[in-house]
């Protein structure tokens, strides 16, 4: 409880009666944690890897539209009051996570009203995170794109407990593609454009960021 964001400051009542419902579990590498249309049943908190959701589009290709990567993330909060998932979650390297019930976590919203406040900003959070990748999409060019990726892999870098000098990124170019909504042509074009103009280095591993004010700039069109 203490790792996570939404329920560290909840009070030592409403923890323990949430700890009594929770499990821990581990996933492998590209194994599902849900798909879109099981049964929501459970909330995960993550305690280590990242994961994708994503939905599958008619065409048969995914747009991934959260990460979660940070320990502490929810995952599956904004199904929670839905009878099937709206969306998929896969492993994108081994996982660890503590879920609970969804039902037990209806009753322990009854017993106290602090944890279905949490929940409510948790949703409100996704909610708005969704909102700016549905900006990004919209307005922005793929250089734009992805240097507001970037800046997000930059932000979250110590919150993710990474302390190598890259920016790790878990990300496949065609995932990393599809989440941007561009070709996998047009994003190795953007990226050989941010490296070529000094403003990144990259490895098999992830990204430096070699000008940080500048891919600020870039990120929000100017």
């Amino acid at each position: 409880m203490d790792t996570s964001y939404y329920f560290s400051n909840l009070s030592i009542e409403s923890k323990r009666d949430l700890q009594l419902s929770l499990h821990l579990k581990n996933f492998d590498k590209k194994e599902a944690l849900y798909k879109e249309g099981d049964a929501c049943s459970h909330l995960y908190i993550l305690l280590s890897g990242e994961v994708k959701v994503y939905k599958t589009l008619p065409n048969g290709k995914q747009q991934i539209h959260k990460l979660a990567q940070i320990p502490g993330d929810l995952i599956a909060c904004e199904d929670l009051f839905l009878e099937t998932h709206g969306s998929s979650a896969e492993a994108l390297n081994d996982v660890s996570v503590c879920h609970l019930k969804c039902e037990d976590l209806k009753m322990s919203c009854i017993r106290h009203k602090e944890i279905s406040d949490t929940l409510m900003q948790a949703m409100s959070r996704n909610l708005n995170s969704y909102i700016r990748h549905i900006a990004n999409l919209g307005q922005k060019n793929a250089v734009e794109r992805l240097a507001s990726y970037l800046i997000y892999l930059h932000d979250t870098h110590h919150e993710r407990h990474l302390n190598n000098r890259y920016l790790k990124d878990s990300l496949s170019r065609f995932e990393l593609a599809d989440m941007l909504g561009v070709t996998q042509r047009t994003l190795i074009r953007s990226i050989k454009q941010l490296e070529s103009n000094n403003h990144i280095s990259i490895n098999k591993d992830g990204y430096l960021i070699l000008d940080l004010i500048t891919l600020e700039k870039i990120s929000t069109g100017n």
